[in-house]
């Protein structure tokens, strides 16, 4: 079973950030057994990602995408990649749920903006973000899978080792 993974965002390709989920996510990825033979870092564009992912699943099973969840105008991930795997958004109630509880918790106002975060792709399997509000979506289409983990390695390392890593084991036959 082969893995590839693209880290989305322009703040990875001007160096303002080290990549550290790249080498996380390929070191989890070889414990579990799956062979990964191409990363790729993309900027905040949806033409490119676009692009990315049209290659990715043309060579690869499994692809693991992170960053690009947020709320703002530039975090394309999810609806690009929805597109390109043919997936309506749709809004998410239990998403939208806890994005209320977040910021009340918090006393913070919830912004039009913040709502973005409640879509996502319809057929999907949603996964809670307990460190913060993008949540994860594994996407299933034929014998490929999409996943999407939000950027900050604080949401997603704990997604990864709690949803991600159990549901690959589980879920994509041939791994360990």
């Amino acid at each position: 079973m082969t893995v590839e993974l693209i880290s989305v965002g322009t703040e990875l390709l001007l160096g303002n950030i080290v990549n550290t989920n790249a080498a996380y996510l390929a070191e989890q990825c070889a414990r579990l057994g799956l062979s990964c033979f191409y990363q790729t870092v993309v900027g905040d564009n949806a033409g490119r990602l676009a692009q990315i992912l049209h290659t990715a699943l043309s060579r690869s099973d499994v692809l693991i995408l992170s960053g690009g969840l947020g709320p703002t105008q530039d975090d394309l991930t999810k609806e690009t990649a929805a597109g390109v795997m043919g997936m309506a958004l749709t809004r998410d109630e239990h998403t939208a749920k806890r994005l209320q509880e977040y910021f009340s918790r918090r006393k913070l106002e919830l912004t039009e903006n913040n709502w973005k975060q409640a879509m996502v792709p319809e057929g999907a399997i949603v996964i809670d973000n307990e460190n913060g509000t993008a949540p994860g979506i594994i996407m299933e289409k034929e014998e490929k899978r999409v996943i999407l983990l939000p950027g900050p390695p604080g949401e997603l390392i704990p997604m990864f080792e709690n949803a991600i890593a159990p549901y690959l084991a589980g879920a994509v036959p041939g791994v360990i």
